[in-house]
């Protein structure tokens, strides 16, 4: 990879954490507080993702095209699935095990940024069209996030977990597909109308994350050595298990280009929102958002010079 791709990756990242820095500029101000924001927290992942992922469903699976693309959601998803496997065993390399920050872990290593890093970057080093088979890629992801992300922190209650499962989130993956399988239109109006409550939804998860991690940042030095095993988990060790199994498949370049990249992100942005409303170690998700997406800046290069 070229000297300037690796400058877009480095200015990419970058961007994330202008993002951060709004949000925690406004709870420096005083523009908003911990309660204030966790509420409105809840609202953007109740009600606003939810649309944002029917408008991406939608708009971006086509019926005539499921044979020759299934296989993004379905990658999409594997790899949930395999980082949550993953996750499970070296879960066991903390050195503070607690149900809700082993729980924690396991939902950090199942989950990373699959939508809104790498849109940003794929989007400077591929164009528009990768960026379109990110958005169906990132279908399975999102099944993924509300399945298996969610089930997660519920631990072993099982009944919680079937709970937090049933979401306004699957319910909009649900009613999606149907619309996609079923050839049912969905009015022109009601997807601009989704489509710029996505942009908003995007935004605005990466400014209440900032109010999230800053909120709290006296605690990101908190168990240092969880943070760094956390760290090494979500950047090295994840990356170096998937991406030699991905290459291994027979996919188009653009979808291995695409597959390869989301594996080599860091923790999910979301998840400090996700692990705050079902009740894990917010400590350890602000350390794993932080100090992941900062080190990617030198990871994700390092990966991409050397494939």
């Amino acid at each position: 990879m070229s000297a300037a791709l690796l400058l877009k990756v480095f200015w990419g990242i970058l961007k994330t954490f202008a993002y951060f820095g709004l949000g925690g500029l406004a709870l420096r101000l005083k523009y908003v507080d911990q309660e204030s924001s966790a509420k409105f927290g809840r609202f953007v992942v109740d009600m606003l993702f939810p649309l944002y992922t029917f408008y991406c469903i939608v708009t971006n699976f086509h019926k005539d095209e499921a044979e020759a693309l299934w296989q993004l959601p379905a990658l999409g998803l594997g790899i949930v699935v395999f980082n949550m496997l993953c996750g499970f065993v070296l879960q066991y390399g903390m050195r503070f095990k607690t149900p809700r920050r082993k729980a924690t872990f396991v939902h950090l290593a199942t989950m990373n940024n699959y939508v809104f890093l790498p849109l940003i970057l794929l989007q400077d080093l591929y164009g528009e069209k990768a960026v379109a088979y990110l958005l169906l890629f990132s279908i399975g992801s999102t099944i993924g996030f509300w399945t298996c992300g969610v089930a997660t922190l519920a631990g072993s209650d099982w009944k919680s977990a079937l709970k937090n499962i049933i979401s306004s989130n699957t319910i909009a993956v649900v009613l999606g597909l149907i619309c996609v399988f079923c050839n049912i239109p969905v009015p022109q109006g009601i997807l601009i109308f989704c489509k710029d409550i996505g942009q908003v939804a995007v935004i605005s998860a990466m400014i209440l994350t900032g109010c999230t991690i800053f909120g709290s940042f006296t605690r990101l030095i908190a168990y240092p050595a969880d943070a760094v095993y956390m760290l090494v988990t979500r950047l090295i060790i994840l990356p170096l298990l998937t991406v030699p199994l991905l290459k291994l498949l027979p996919l188009d370049p653009m979808i291995a280009n695409v597959a390869i990249l989301v594996a080599l992100m860091p923790a999910s942005c979301s998840s400090a929102l996700i692990v705050r409303k079902y009740g894990g170690s917010a400590d350890l998700a602000g350390q794993s958002i932080v100090f992941s997406t900062l080190c990617s800046l030198i990871t994700i290069p390092l990966f991409l010079y050397f494939l």
